[in-house]
Order: structure tokens, then sequence, then C-alpha cells
């Protein structure tokens, strides 16, 4: 819009109004403050305006029409009018007020004539804010002049508290954030940041500590979640969780260190106020191996290192239920073991070398058999295989290969050769109609029948037609 010539306006009640008119509306939206000041600014007609707000010790300004020190300026203004301490509402300067903020040298000094400084009230606490609208005509209807400023700061309070109150939380997030920072820096648990770009923009002090990294070393890679997880699909994965899908749920994750070592970590996912997520992780490592060492003495036998009794039964149990289930057609062998004249090793030998001899027949049978199968003791020299998936011709030949291996290899006591040999009954298990406890008395029967029939050799039971 073309500017009018301030006579024209503070002379013209009716033009001042229409002005308003067209202001009000934009005053009331939620535009950024220095929109608003240059509506305001645009719409008056002014050669310089500027808005200050005052809230302890932050200021604000935004400046329409100086470029040069404008805050040095609004500043000497203000104080100027503070030491004079009495209470004013709207000043108002019929002329000369370039006079009054700049230097005889500067270019506004000489082109502002009049201008009027209005007091936004009230505002919250200790919170201050000042309009300023100066002109380059001299000013020949003062009245019409306050009385519009005073219009135009009624209708800036409300958006100028709401514009404080947005800051001062903004400020006082800021401090919690800074806080955390400091706190995240020193706690003995793993914090860390990726942003969308996987840059990692936080690592406490924990983390490099755990992992040997340091930010800048981080951040010097191409993808620096490689360098914790190698795996393409599991790094996928992690990204995922830290970037698209925060959660306050604990994720186990296992990271390398930089020394290649596998760490066992939990980690979980929160969302800061300022947007970006922070990632919460403790080192379990030791703890895991704690777990499993205890893990593994619940569920090995102590002398011979295969399982023991209450595990290879669970195993039993297991595999009975995977048989003919829903999801399942599985069948699996059970082999019933007993080391044939243990009692005479015994007798003979002590029972070191009887625990001895113990030891070396389960590692014979490890050996022989496969990744999948089950082998556990249920006390004494009696033993339990499970072989999933084979069928009995299998299992029959894997007893024959244990004992010809035994035969070949047999337990040496000094130069003294023990030999050992075994009897075994074998049952082919294909639904789950039967309970456990009945389908080891059937293999007991074949493997107590192998040893009245001469022992060292496997026979085969069959379930009972239903």
């Amino acid at each position: 819009m073309k500017k009018e010539r301030l006579h024209t306006a503070i002379n013209d009640a009716e033009l001042s109004l229409h002005r308003l008119a067209r202001l009000m509306p934009g005053l009331a939206s939620s535009r950024p403050l220095a929109e608003v000041l240059a509506l305001i600014h645009e719409t008056m007609g002014a050669r310089l305006s500027w808005i200050m707000l005052e809230d302890g010790d932050a200021t604000h300004l935004e400046v329409q029409g100086c470029p040069h020190a404008p805050k040095k300026a609004a500043n000497d203004l203000l104080t100027l009018l503070r030491q004079q301490q009495t209470y004013w509402r709207v000043k108002c300067w019929h002329k000369n007020v370039g006079r009054l903020l700049y230097s005889d040298d500067h270019p506004l000094a000489q082109e502002l004539q009049c201008g009027v400084l209005c007091r936004v009230l009230p505002l919250q606490g200790d919170a201050r804010a000042f309009l300023f609208l100066a002109f380059d005509q001299p000013l020949y209807s003062p009245m019409i002049l306050r009385s519009v400023a005073t219009v135009i700061a009624e209708k800036l309070r409300d958006y100028i508290t709401e514009l404080i109150t947005r800051e001062r939380n903004a400020l006082e997030l800021q401090n919690i954030v800074n806080q955390y920072r400091i706190l995240f820096d020193r706690a003995p648990v793993l914090m860390n940041s990726f942003d969308k770009h996987n840059r990692c923009i936080l690592w406490n002090g924990e983390c490099e500590r755990v992992f040997g990294w340091t930010l800048e070393e981080i951040n010097q890679q191409t993808d620096p979640l490689a360098l914790f997880y190698p795996d393409q699909e599991t790094r996928q994965r992690v990204r995922e969780s830290v970037n698209y899908s925060p959660t306050l749920e604990m994720h186990e994750w296992y990271p390398c260190r930089r020394d290649g070592a596998v760490l066992a970590t939990l980690w979980s996912n929160i969302m800061l106020p300022d947007g970006e997520i922070l990632n919460i992780g403790v080192d379990i490592t030791e703890r895991k191996r704690v777990e499993n060492l205890l893990k593994l003495k619940a569920t090995t036998d102590a002398l011979t290192r295969c399982y023991n009794r209450l595990a290879i039964l669970e195993y039993l149990q297991q595999s009975l239920e995977q048989c003919h289930s829903e999801r399942h057609e599985t069948h699996f062998m059970l082999v019933m073991i007993d080391l044939d004249h243990f009692k005479q090793i015994n007798d003979c030998w002590g029972h070191s070398v009887g625990d001895d001899v113990l030891i070396y027949f389960c590692q014979c049978i490890r050996e022989q058999c496969l990744d999948l199968s089950r082998f556990g003791r249920l006390g004494g020299e009696e033993f339990l295989l499970l072989l999933p998936g084979a069928d009995p011709a299998q299992a029959m030949a894997l007893t024959d290969q244990i004992r010809s291996h035994l035969q070949r290899q047999p337990f040496l006591f000094g130069e003294v050769s023990i030999p050992l040999s075994f009897s075994a009954g074998v049952l082919a298990v294909s639904h789950n109609t039967h309970e456990p406890a009945h389908l080891l008395t059937l293999a007991d029967k074949a493997l107590y029948e192998a040893k009245r029939s001469g022992r060292g050799k496997t026979l085969l039971a069959s379930l009972p037609v239903i």
C-alpha cells in the first residue's frame, strides 16, 4: 500500500479507524512477532517501529525500518523515561523524536519527526512490553495518534502475554534439557541419541566407557550404527526403534564393542521435549553371564556335563507336546541307555575311577550325536537320549556306532584299558497320547530285556495300539 502522509492520517479520524479495521484481524492471528510488527508498520505508514519484550534478564526486540543499532536506541529511550520516575502509559512526541533517539550524524536523527511509545499492560509478573511507532512527518493531531497506539497496545496484550508464556516455557524446557544433558553425561547408564540422518547427537560418558568410541569418532562414519551392529538386518531393526517407534518397553540388543566383543544390553526409548529420541540402555553382559552360568548349573549334571534329570525330562515333555500339534507333524526316538557292569568298575577300581568312566562314556555319546539331540543323565549310570526326527533304524544304528567307538577307544586308567559296553531300549514316539512316565517305562522294559538277554545290545520297544 502506498504510504499516505502522516498529516492526512492524523487529521482524519475516519482514515485512522479504517487503518485499525484493516490491522485488527492480523493482530489476532498466531503469526510470529516479526510478522505482526511488520503488519503494524506497513498499515500505519510508520518510518520506524519496534516492540520490546522484557522478561527478567531476557530481552527480545523486533524492529522495522532501521537496521542500524536499534536495540541501543530503544534501551536509551526506556532508560531516559525510567529516570524521570513518573508513571506513564503512553508517551507522545510531536516532533524531533529522531534527535531523542539518535546522535546528529545518524540518518534518522533528522528524518524522524513525531512518535509514540505505549506500554502493553498488564503482563505476568515482572514481564514488560513496549510498542514504539515513529513517523517522518510532524504531528498535528496528537490525540488521534495516542488513541490509535493505545488501541493497538490493548490488542497486543493477549498476543504478547501468550508469547511471553511460550518463551518462558521454552526457556524452562531448555533448562530442563540442559540439566538432563549434564545428568545423562554423568549417569552410570548408557544414554545416546541419533537423529533422522543417523548422526549421533548425544553420547554420554558411560557409552564412551563401555563401547570405547568417542562422539567424534562415531560421526566420522558413514553409518555410525554399523560400528555396533555389523549385520544389516539387525541394524535396520535397531534404527527403526531409535528413530521411528520409540517405546518405554525394554528390548534386548547385542551390540559390538570397539575391541569386537559382543555385549548384552537392555534399551528403551523416550521422546524429549525438543523432539529428540533418547535411548537409555543398561549393560547386562555380566548379568547375562551369571544368568547363563546359573542356568547351566540348574540344567547340567555336575559330573558328566550332560543335562540333569530335571532338564532332560523337560525336553521329553516338550518333544511330546510338539507331536501332532496344530503347527507340527513331528516324531522322535527315545533311547534309554544303561552302562553295563558299572558296579564292578566301582568295586574294582574305586568310585573316583567310576566317575571318570561316566565322564568318558558321556563324552563318547555326545561326540556321535547330532546337534539337535538331547542327552541327559537320569541317575547313576542310566541316561536318556532324545533324537528329533529320527526313525528306529537310525536310532539302532547310532547305538551300534557308539558301541563301535567304545570298542576302538576303551577307557584308559593309566596303562590299563577298561572296556565299556551298554544296553539300550529304543522307543519311537509319533503322537502325544502317552504320558512321559509311560514312555520311560516302555523304554526301560526294553532296556532291561536287553540286559537280561546278554547286555551290550539295543532292543526296540513299541507303543501299544490305541
